[in-house]
């Protein structure tokens, strides 16, 4: 067989040799010549513009028509070039709706409809078409992965079905199946001609009035008073309001052109496509394929047929700066690179080995570190957004996400939130251009891999470590990561080996290889007492006489709190929802230390700046690393504590909810609250980086007595879970208010400052909310057999859609599957919302749908009753 392919490439390279990349002819790349079809303006720059947008893409272009269309007109759009010049050009033009996330395929939706009117709005032919597509499936866990997904498609009213191998045949006749599991049929998905879809917003937007302009470029982009306010071009100056940065993958240069610095982490990787001439007798217009376990896709391509792939190690380029000319750039070809997608395709396309090859087509495309785009307002300039790194989905997002800049910039609100592409999810230090690079060899093929839950990056890893990392990885620490930072999931038991770990982490839609070690983590925190590394946790402290103030105006809850006492509460948006999620601290009386989740470091401190008083009464110092944060959890933390400190530990006199500073052992002025984010008696300790190491060691020596071990971040998960513990950017963002989530205890309106978000509370609490949050036991279902529920499961109430689940744990004290999810009461028929009350919540029969099969779960709005001790049997 090897002997057999190794003929067959061979023979395609020859048939390539044949066709030298300069010949090929120009429908291969359909894109105009550096004087515009559409005859673009040229010259004169305007002195001024409402928006600004830089990059001639499908991005931009989007953006400019989507301003445009919902009356935005004052809008000027930049291209170096010429428009599409960049990776457009050649984009392959899929469009596909079938996504895990809701995000992705909300925006895939709108664009997919966009794109369908486009030509009856501007006369201009895209090339759009439904032609369908089909996923197959090679394994039991793609398959798997595919039933997970068509579960969600079938919430979404996504049309879909399910296929055996030989009903894949009946649809794509030049396939072969007879190694396959199945696959999926998916009628709705289409393709596009990049070029002219692009050509036709530019019509649409030029048609309502936006200036675009070409072979202009961006020198510089100004700031005034933390606000965009210049762009400083080749042709002259031009005054913005809005700018945005559509760049494709100059996004990063632009950035670093901006002044202050914008960080846009993205990097550039040579990517790749085959095409092939038509072969008599076989018809390639079919529904296009995505076989995912050879990270190919397949469609027809002016008669012929294309196979692009999304390699598993991809080659970085342009590390030391993108070429100067680079429009309608084509790489070299590597045939190398591209043999095994050639083999699979050879695999899987019997009819492939007698095509000619017309030309291996190698075009630069971006990538971000977590394979999401980069959209929303920079952190670093106010009215200065992104729009970039799509990671190769430009085609099938740019529509959707223009739709909602538009909305941001108009309306001043999004219909949709967006947090996971949000650019504040990324701290300066994770645009390092060598972690970048590092890190693409493996986003490219992210597209293809299964997606199993929790799996880890393997590169770019150690960016952020903090002090008590080699000591955590002496015990046994298995890592994972979260904004650049190293943090322990779960501790290997003794005797584990290397390879052992590397195989659990292989990932798994069923009960996790680690379950056993986290179940014996989560019983030491509950029966005696862990060490749990809280260090990654974003650490802010408020000082200055206006202090109090500016706290009661950002937070709901009271924040005139006695000094020593900790509160939680949220930060919330005019419209009541959340933009941020804290502990709060009031150490003296214009001091206060505020903590608030990993993920929205960039985002708190960005939200809290915006409202400091001008008149200096406020300052805020970022201290998330100078700290070590030290969670000692479980009903013997404060014996062990105690043994180290001379400050009295009781509970009389160190109540929950407090908060002190206090030495112990060697270690001086360690903040200490009593709180463990976990619902566990103990307290979490924020030591001087200086001392983590000695206190470390301190509390684990003093701490066998008593049984004391580490224990990692998925039994937090656990914990946190079961006590019905919602966490802000995991189970809920800036669109929900503290009464969707149950925190109205956390809410006080008769406070003498009023707080941002109150008009909309009251406004809510007076007509009642349309979701709720609230807790699931799964009832029949067998952890040890049945696929697991790891979020964004549907959930259904007496037979209707009514949300999906966030978060999901294993209860050890209950023995059961336990999830954290949103429910809605939507009318089927009329998509009208009405209010859910109590009894709309607790008074139903609930199935939660894991892969196409239902499992019956009992909802709850408060915390389940749990055992204290473990069950004799586990």
């Amino acid at each position: 067989m090897l002997h057999t392919y190794s003929t067959r490439i061979t023979r395609c390279i020859q048939h390539a040799y044949k066709y030298p990349t300069s010949t090929v002819p120009s429908v291969l790349h359909r894109h105009h010549s550096s004087k515009s079809t559409l005859d673009a303006q040229q010259g004169q720059l305007p002195k001024e513009a409402e928006v600004v947008i830089c990059g001639g893409g499908i991005a931009g272009l989007s953006a400019a028509y989507n301003l445009a269309k919902q009356g935005l007109t004052d809008v000027v759009l930049l291209e170096q070039g010429s428009l599409t010049c960049g990776t457009t050009w050649h984009a392959a033009g899929l469009i596909g709706l079938f996504r895990k996330d809701s995000l992705h395929a909300a925006l895939s939706l709108r664009t997919a409809n966009l794109y369908a009117r486009l030509e009856e709005e501007t006369g201009l032919n895209t090339g759009y078409t439904k032609t369908g597509s089909v996923i197959v499936a090679q394994t039991k866990d793609r398959m798997i992965e595919i039933k997970r997904n068509a579960a969600l498609a079938k919430a979404r009213n996504l049309e879909h079905t399910l296929l055996a191998p030989s009903e894949i045949n009946s649809l794509v006749p030049w396939l072969r199946t007879d190694d396959l599991e199945g696959g999926i049929y998916l009628p709705q998905d289409g393709v596009t001609d990049p070029t002219n879809t692009a050509m036709s917003l530019a019509r649409g937007a030029k048609n309502r009035g936006v200036k675009v302009i070409e072979g202009v470029k961006i020198n510089r982009i100004l700031s005034e008073k933390g606000t965009v306010s210049l762009v400083q071009t080749s042709l002259g100056d031009i005054k913005c309001k809005y700018f945005v940065n559509a760049a494709g993958q100059w996004g990063r240069d632009v950035g670093l052109m901006s002044s202050p610095v914008v960080n846009v982490p993205m990097h550039t990787t040579a990517h790749m496509y085959l095409i092939m001439k038509p072969l008599d007798g076989v018809n390639f217009k079919t529904p296009y394929v995505r076989d995912y376990d050879s990270l190919n896709y397949l469609r027809e391509w002016s008669g012929g047929l294309m196979c692009g792939c999304f390699a598993s190690e991809a080659k970085p380029i342009f590390y030391n700066g993108i070429p100067e000319k680079s429009e309608f750039l084509s790489l070299p070809e590597d045939w190398d690179h591209f043999q095994p997608h050639l083999e699979a395709l050879l695999h899987r396309v019997p009819a492939s080995s007698k095509m000619e090859v017309r030309q291996l087509f190698t075009g630069p495309e971006s990538f971000t570190p977590d394979h999401v785009c980069l959209f929303g307002e920079a952190p670093e300039i106010k009215n200065y957004y992104l729009m970039a790194g799509f990671n190769s989905l430009g085609m099938t997002l740019s529509g959707g996400v223009g739709e909602l800049l538009a909305e941001i910039i108009i309306k001043g609100r999004s219909s949709i939130g967006y947090w996971a592409m949000n650019p504040q999810r990324f701290l300066p230090q994770q645009n390092n251009k060598e972690y970048l690079r590092d890190r693409a060899t493996e986003i490219e093929g992210k597209h293809s891999k299964i997606g199993y839950p929790e799996t880890q990056y393997r590169t770019g890893r150690k960016l952020r470590c903090g002090p008590l990392y080699a000591r955590l990885a002496q015990a046994g620490a298995v890592f994972g990561e979260t904004m650049g930072m190293e943090r322990p999931l779960w501790y290997m038991e003794e005797g584990d080996t290397d390879e052992f770990t590397e195989e659990i982490q292989q990932g798994t839609f069923s009960k996790p290889g680690w379950f056993d070690m986290v179940k014996a983590e989560y019983w030491a925190c509950r029966e005696s007492v862990c060490l749990m590394d809280m260090t990654p946790f974003t650490k802010l402290e408020l000082q200055g006489s206006g202090t109090t103030s500016l706290l009661q105006r950002l937070c709901p809850n009271t924040m005139d709190i006695p000094i020593g006492s900790v509160v939680h509460s949220g930060m919330l948006h005019e419209f009541g929802g959340y933009e941020n999620d804290c502990s709060v601290a009031r150490c003296e009386r214009d001091r206060y230390f505020l903590i608030c989740p990993t993920k929205s470091r960039v985002k708190s401190i960005n939200w809290i700046a915006s409202h400091l008083p001008t008149d200096g009464s406020v300052a805020m110092h970022d201290i998330s690393d100078q700290y070590v944060g030290l969670n000692v959890l479980g009903p013997k933390a404060r014996n062990v504590l105690q043994k180290l400190t001379s400050t009295p530990l009781s509970m009389a006199s160190f109540k929950p909810f407090s908060y002190k500073e206090m030495n112990i052992g060697y270690a001086t002025n360690v903040r200490v609250t009593t709180i463990t984010h976990a619902g566990e008696d103990g307290m979490v300790l924020y030591i001087p980086n200086e001392f983590a190491v000695h206190l470390y060691d301190l509390l684990m020596k003093t701490g066998a007595d008593y049984s004391i071990r580490p224990a990692g971040f998925n039994a937090l998960r656990w914990l946190r879970t079961e006590k019905c513990y919602a966490y802000w950017g995991i189970d809920f963002n800036s669109h929900n208010t503290p009464f969707e989530i149950g925190r109205e205890m956390r809410v006080n309106f008769d406070k003498e400052i009023e707080f941002i978000g109150q008009s909309a509370l009251i406004k809510q609490q007076q007509e009642g909310i349309h979701q709720r949050m609230a807790a699931l036991i799964l009832e029949d279902h067998n952890v040890d057999t049945d696929l697991w529920c790891w979020g964004g499961e549907p959930i259904y109430r007496n037979g209707q859609l009514a949300g999906t689940t966030t978060s999901s744990a294993f209860s050890a004290s209950l023995g059961s599957m336990l999830c954290l999810g949103w429910l809605h009461n939507t009318d089927p028929r009329t998509g009208q919302s009405s209010v859910v009350t109590h009894d709309f919540i607790t008074k139903a029969k609930y199935e939660i749908d894991i892969a196409g099969q239902m499992f019956s779960a009992k909802a709850t709005l408060y915390p389940p009753k749990i055992v204290t001790k473990q069950p004799l049997h586990g």
